[in-house]
């Protein structure tokens, strides 16, 4: 359907998609509440568990913005606030005193495990209605 001819939001699957991560969001922040984190921390915790290297190398704290899609300006910001918790150590890297290294710490490790768990609660309850398989091959199309 051709955008002049919506005759309301809920004709365009580009409005539908948004309204459906903005519900997803809240959701999840709803769970990750009681937890002590919020999406967007959450996001940075496991893109750093993700991208940890089987050497247990760190990720550097550009590549887990560029992971998540998330600003490098945001992320360093969090990734302070997170690691002032104790839930993630940065460290300078060694060939470039401008860059950091992330590796969870064990609270982080555990913090991680316990969204996990909130995580899929909410999935599993908000894409009740469509397969898994359906949904994450369309999506991925997408992202």
């Amino acid at each position: 359907m051709r955008a002049e001819t919506y005759t309301n939001p809920r004709q365009s699957l580009g409005f539908l998609l948004n309204q459906s991560a903005i519900n997803w969001r809240r959701a999840l922040a709803g769970e990750l509440r009681p937890i002590g984190l919020t999406p967007v921390q959450f996001f940075m915790l496991g893109s750093t568990s993700r991208l940890t290297s089987s050497n247990d190398q760190g990720p550097m704290q550009k590549d887990v913005a560029e992971d998540t899609g998330v600003d490098v300006n945001v992320v360093s910001q969090v990734v302070r606030q997170i690691e002032q918790r104790g839930l993630l150590a940065r460290t300078r890297h060694e060939g470039d005193g401008r860059a950091f290294r992330l590796q969870l710490t064990p609270a982080g490790r555990q913090k991680l495990h316990e969204a996990l768990v909130a995580v899929r609660k909410v999935d599993i309850a908000f894409f009740h209605a469509v397969t898994d398989s359906d949904l994450q091959d369309r999506l991925g199309k997408l992202a």
